[in-house]
């Protein structure tokens, strides 16, 4: 079985990001990870698992669209070679 566990978006400003799913969803800063070129933060809150990852590129000015800000959702599965052996002739 897989397990949704975050999703990514690119923000321009971390500060307002924060803010505005602090007010809107009640999520916190779980975590903040700070990189050279990037930073990450995970939010989250009390009732579910689930995180939004927001990732932050260090020197970016114009903020992003809709094509390039929107990065992807992670799943967690039990077995992952069994779940790529399950789903390698999968086709949809």
């Amino acid at each position: 079985m897989a397990k949704a566990i975050h999703m990514m978006i690119r923000v321009l400003d971390e500060a307002r990001s924060v803010t505005f799913y602090k007010t809107a969803f009640g999520l916190d800063v779980a975590d903040r990870f700070a990189f050279d070129s990037f930073t990450l933060v995970y939010l989250r809150n009390a009732a579910i698992d689930f995180e939004i990852e927001l990732t932050i590129n260090h020197g970016r000015a114009e903020p992003y669209d809709l094509g390039t800000g929107y990065g992807h959702v992670a799943f967690a599965v039990d077995d992952l070679d069994a779940r790529i052996a399950r789903d390698r002739n999968l086709h949809v």
